[in-house]
């Protein structure tokens, strides 16, 4: 299991399983493909992650 994020640029959910070289490895929970994501570009900060899991929940 890796840490809960937001790929900010889409505000998809998901959650982040490794990193590398200041990218990060993201699983999106909607499941699919992992994308590498920017460092800029991903936050853990857990009312985000928690505002776009309800948001994604609603779709």
């Amino acid at each position: 299991m890796g840490t809960p994020a937001v790929d900010t640029r889409s505000g998809t959910p998901g959650e982040i399983v490794s990193e590398y070289g200041g990218y990060y490895f993201f699983q999106p929970d909607h499941g699919g493909d992992e994308w590498q994501v920017a460092e800029r570009w991903i936050t853990t900060d857990p009312e985000k992650v928690r505002d776009a899991r309800a948001k994604a929940a609603q779709r």
